[in-house]
């Protein structure tokens, strides 16, 4: 399987876009352990070229996404590589029936997420009451991948509470989350 992570490590408050980082290498390995072809887009890194990236999306069977949630939302280096790479008559036309167009031939999609939020805070409070699940707040990066014909979602992966809380568990609880959804090549 051909696979692109696309990762955007991101520094706010304590935290410097290690975890994010560290969970992509730990995928470039699980999976080319397994036999598979990996390429990484670091989004975060201003040094990429639209021509690149484009060329990566079109040869990627699978992506995967590996980002931070900041402000329900994703990064601003991530968006913009999605602004720019995202691009009419290369990853996308216009049909007649809107979200019909996609040309990406990536078939599966998975988002590998972190936050300071818990997740038992999910579908509770104010804020959170309407979002019980994690892709609850995942919605534009899921829907971007099903306007690109992407619409085999493999489950999200939620490292929470990663700033002020315990992160020694996430390590494991990702390789076995790995090794749930990916087999040898």
């Amino acid at each position: 399987m051909k696979v692109l992570l696309v990762t955007a490590g991101y520094s706010i408050f304590d935290a410097k876009g290690q975890l994010n980082s560290f969970l992509a290498y730990l995928t470039e390995k699980n999976l080319t352990d397994k036999g598979h072809k990996v390429k990484i887009s670091n989004v975060t890194k201003d040094t990429w070229d639209v021509d690149r990236e484009v060329a990566k999306i079109l040869w990627a069977e699978t992506i995967i996404y590996i980002t931070p949630i900041m402000w329900f939302n994703m990064p601003a280096p991530m968006v913009k590589w999605l602004d720019e790479v995202l691009l009419y008559e290369k990853t996308f036309i216009i049909t007649e029936e809107y979200g019909e167009g996609g040309q990406v031939p990536a078939d599966k999609f998975m988002i590998v997420t972190t936050s300071n939020m818990k997740s038992s805070d999910l579908g509770k409070g104010f804020v959170l009451k309407n979002a019980p699940h994690i892709d609850d707040l995942l919605r534009p990066l899921i829907y971007t991948n099903t306007y690109l014909s992407i619409r085999d979602q493999i489950p999200t992966f939620h490292a929470g509470d990663v700033i002020a809380g315990d992160t020694s568990w996430i390590e494991q609880a990702y390789k076995e989350h790995l090794n749930a959804h990916f087999k040898k090549a």
